[in-house]
């Protein structure tokens, strides 16, 4: 029983050390709710945001995207924009805590190094958030989800560059 336990212990101990992967900064889909989904009951079905719909230099949050763990893809400002007439694409993001060194990290040290993601706000400002979600709880939850906050996981924002 005590060869049990110790093996236990040293197990907990050299697991520790291992830093789970996240699927930040996976390439996604950018989606949006679909229009035509008129059922009232499941409201979910979604369709892709085309790249002719993103504005080039801007931050652009989209909800509901499957394929990242938090639902949240995100195209930076400093994306290149894509193909027109192809669904734009982001990379999979996560809300963060403002001020966290730890919040925004992938689990990958070498990402963490080379690419690292800070946490930021891609949404408008808190107060900004809370006066909409008051007074407009409908359009509220259309727009922004069940999101609380304004802050996710994104690349620094990067100064001008004067040419």
């Amino acid at each position: 029983m005590l060869a049990g336990a110790l093996i236990a212990l040293g197990l907990a101990v050299a697991g520790s050390g291992c830093k789970a992967k996240t699927d930040l900064g996976q390439p996604c889909i950018l989606v949006r709710k679909d229009p035509s989904d008129t059922d009232p009951s499941d409201g979910i079905r979604s369709i892709d945001i085309l790249e002719d719909e993103v504005t080039p230099g801007k931050d652009f949050v989209s909800f509901g995207s499957t394929e990242c763990d938090d639902l949240v893809c995100v195209r930076d400002a400093s994306d290149p924009p894509g193909e027109k007439g192809t669904p734009a694409q982001g990379f999979c993001t996560r809300p963060c805590v403002q001020a966290s060194e730890t919040s925004c990290l992938t689990g990958d040290d070498q990402v963490d190094r080379e690419t690292p993601f800070t946490c930021r706000s891609l949404l408008l400002d808190e107060d900004t958030l809370a006066s909409i979600k008051q007074a407009d709880p409908q359009t509220y939850q259309r727009y922004f989800g069940d999101t609380q906050s304004p802050y996710f996981c994104a690349r620094p924002r990067q100064a001008p560059t004067n040419p």
